[in-house]
């Protein structure tokens, strides 16, 4: 039984490591620096009139600016400059960052209390978040280990709902 659990507590050690890495990694790919080529190029070419503005029409294209394009024009002329475009993207992708973190804490806590969880095979359980919302899946022994899935990752910080999707496993 310790070879489940310290088996268990690897794996856990190993996906809070891997998890952690590939948030620097998306992190890094969104440094100023590179992302100021990216914004320059993109408004470019939203920028169909070449007049050094966007028009709502002209950032339609992109779905992000559909119902934010008011907000994003700060100065109130009915045009995006490139500055205005720069901030609000910025804004945003910053905004996606924070939620994606959070989301891997969640799902990370959510798996370790599963992994410490005795008699629950949560290896073949998978468990995925999305703004608060976790996601189990997967196949178990029993109807009481569905529940005792559920309970745990509701019983979680941060956790705003869960979607059971877990399968009883047929002999």
């Amino acid at each position: 039984m310790k070879i489940n659990t310290r088996f268990k507590l690897t794996m856990f050690v190993t996906a809070m490591v891997l998890g952690t890495a590939s948030l620097h990694v998306y992190a890094m790919g969104t440094a100023d620096d590179v992302n100021a080529t990216e914004y320059t190029k993109s408004f470019e070419s939203l920028d169909t009139d070449k007049n050094g503005s966007l028009s709502k029409a002209e950032v339609g294209k992109e779905k992000h600016f559909v119902k934010r394009f008011a907000a994003a024009d700060k100065n109130h002329d009915g045009s995006l400059d490139q500055q205005e475009y720069t901030d609000h993207r910025a804004q945003a992708e910053k905004k996606n960052v924070k939620r994606v973190a959070k989301d891997s804490v969640i799902t990370s806590k959510v798996k370790g209390k599963l992994l410490k969880e005795e008699g629950l095979k949560s290896l073949k359980i998978s468990v995925e978040t999305h703004q608060g919302v976790v996601l189990l899946s997967g196949f178990v022994a029993s109807e009481e280990q569905i529940k005792q899935a559920e309970s745990i990752a509701a019983d979680t910080e941060g956790v705003k709902s869960v979607k059971n999707s877990l399968v009883l496993k047929k002999d």
